[in-house]
C-alpha cells in the first residue's frame, strides 16, 4: 500500500508517467480503508492529453509501473474528451499469487465425470426401447467425452487467449449437476486484469470459437449414428428422454437451433413421412453445445458476448445493451428465465470491469471478426419451436 512504502513512491510513478503522457494535471483520491491498517488508501489520478501514441505507450507504462507493484487504469474523462484519467493502484496480493490451485478444480472435474456419466446412463433405460444394440457403458461414455469435451476446449480457449496476453488465469472450474445435462458447464477465474480492449475482445470470444467448433465435430459425428424410425414404434415415455428429437415437430418446451436442423438435414438419409429421429447421446451432446455457444453469445453482462460487447462499447453503452439484451432473452425464450434473472444479478452486484485501457479501440479485424460472431449466434441460438418453424419452413 502506498502508506506502508511511503509518499516517495509518487515521484517514482510521476516519472514513469510523464515520460510517456502529456499530463495536465494531477490530483489524488481517497480510496477505501485498508483492513490490516485501517489506513485511507490514496492513489494518484492524471489527467492527460489524448494522443495517437495512447495504446502502445499505456502498454509500456503498465510494464514499468508492474516492476515497482502498480499498474494504471486508464478511463474517459468525466467532461473533456480530449483528455484522459489515469489512475495508478497497488497490486494486490491475489494479483501476485503464481501457485496455481489445482485440488479444487479436479475434484470439480471428476464429481462431473461422474454426473455426466450419471445422467447419460440413466438415459439408456429408455434408448434400449428403439436402439437395443447400444451398449449401456459406451453409450454414456461417449456422451460424457462429447459434452465434457465442448465445455473443457471451449474453457481451453479462454485460457489460450489469456495465456497469448500475459493474462493469469485459473483452471476450469466445472460444475457437476446429476439431473438436466449433467453440467452447468465451467468457468475460469483471472487473476490478473485485462490491459486492452483487444485483450478483451480475444480472451471473450476464444471460449465461444474453441467450443463451436468442437460442438460441429461431435453434431456430425453423433448425427452419422443417429437413426430415423417409424414414429409408431417409438414408445409412450420416450419423451421423457432428453435425446428424443422429433425432426419435423418438436414438443413445446424443445428448442430448435437453425445449424443443427442444417446439418441433421443433409447428414441424416431417410427423413420424411411419419418419421422420428433418435439422436445418438454424441449428437445431441453436440446439440448442447450449439446452445452454449449461441447463449454464451449474447451480449449480456459476464457472459462471453458480453465480455465482446463491453471491448466495443462503453461501460454505460455495455450497461444498456446488457438489459436490452436480458428483455429480449426473457420474451423470446421464457424458459431461460431464471438464467437471464441469475446474470442480470450479477451484474447488478459487479459490474464488468472493462480493460486497463478504456480508451483504446479494438482494431478493424476483430470488428469484422464481431459482425461474424453475430451470424453465429443466429446459427446457434435456440428458437422456441413455433418461432423456428415460422421463420425456417423449409426445416418444418
Amino acid at each position: 500500500m502506498f502508506e506502508n512504502r511511503g509518499f516517495w513512491v509518487f515521484s517514482q510513478i510521476d516519472e514513469v508517467i510523464s515520460r510517456y503522457f502529456t499530463i495536465t494535471s494531477v490530483s489524488y483520491k481517497q480510496m477505501a480503508q485498508t483492513k490490516r491498517t485501517m489506513h485511507v488508501e490514496v492513489i494518484p489520478a492524471y489527467e492527460i492529453l489524448r494522443r495517437s501514441d495512447l495504446t502502445s505507450n499505456m502498454e509500456t507504462v503498465n510494464l514499468e509501473l508492474r516492476q515497482i507493484g502498480f499498474m494504471p487504469l486508464l478511463r474517459r474523462h468525466p467532461t473533456k474528451e480530449s483528455r484522459g484519467m489515469l489512475y495508478v493502484f497497488p497490486i494486490s496480493d491475489k494479483m501476485r499469487e503464481t501457485k496455481q490451485q489445482l485440488t479444487t478444480p479436479l475434484i470439480l472435474f471428476g464429481l462431473t465425470v461422474v454426473s455426466v456419466l450419471f445422467v447419460g446412463f440413466m438415459s439408456w433405460d429408455v434408448l434400449q426401447n428403439v436402439q437395443p444394440d447400444l451398449d449401456p457403458i459406451v453409450t454414456s461414455l461417449l456422451y460424457a467425452i462429447g459434452l465434457i469435451g465442448i465445455v473443457g476446449i471451449h474453457e481451453l480457449g479462454h485460457m489460450f487467449a489469456s495465456k497469448m496476453h500475459g493474462i493469469k488465469a485459473s483452471w476450469p472450474y466445472f460444475l457437476p449437476f446429476p439431473f438436466g445435462y449433467g453440467t452447468f458447464g465451467a468457468f475460469i477465474s483471472q487473476k490478473t486484469p485485462i490491459r486492452s480492449r483487444n485483450d478483451l475482445f480475444d480472451v471473450g470470444l476464444a471460449g465461444p470459437i474453441f467450443g463451436f467448433i468442437t460442438s460441429i465435430f461431435f453434431t456430425i459425428l453423433g448425427l452419422m449414428i443417429s437413426i430415423v424410425v417409424d414414429s409408431s414404434l417409438i414408445p409412450e415415455n420416450f419423451g421423457n428422454s432428453p435425446f428424443s428429437l422429433d425432426f419435423r415437430l418438436f414438443s413445446e418446451t424443445r428448442f430448435r437451433i437453425l445449424l443443427f436442423e442444417a446439418l441433421a438435414f443433409f447428414i441424416i438419409p431417410n427423413k420424411g413421412g411419419n418419421t422420428q429421429i433418435i439422436l445418438h447421446p454424441l449428437a445431441f451432446a453436440g446439440y448442447i453445445g450449439l446452445l452454449l455457444t449461441g447463449i454464451n453469445l449474447i451480449p449480456i453482462g459476464q457472459l462471453d458476448g458480453g465480455h465482446v460487447a463491453r471491448s466495443l462499447f462503453s461501460e454505460n453503452h455495455h450497461r444498456v445493451l446488457t438489459y436490452i439484451s436480458a428483455g429480449l432473452m426473457i420474451v423470446l425464450l421464457p424458459e431461460f428465465f431464471l438464467f437471464a434473472i441469475l446474470i442480470l444479478l450479477m451484474y447488478s452486484q459487479t459490474g464488468h470491469a472493462g480493460p486497463l485501457d478504456d480508451l483504446s479501440s479494438v482494431t478493424l479485424s476483430r470488428k469484422v471478426i464481431a459482425v461474424f460472431s453475430i451470424f453465429l449466434a443466429m446459427l446457434c441460438l435456440p428458437f422456441p419451436v413455433e418461432l423456428f418453424t415460422w421463420i425456417f419452413p423449409f426445416f418444418s
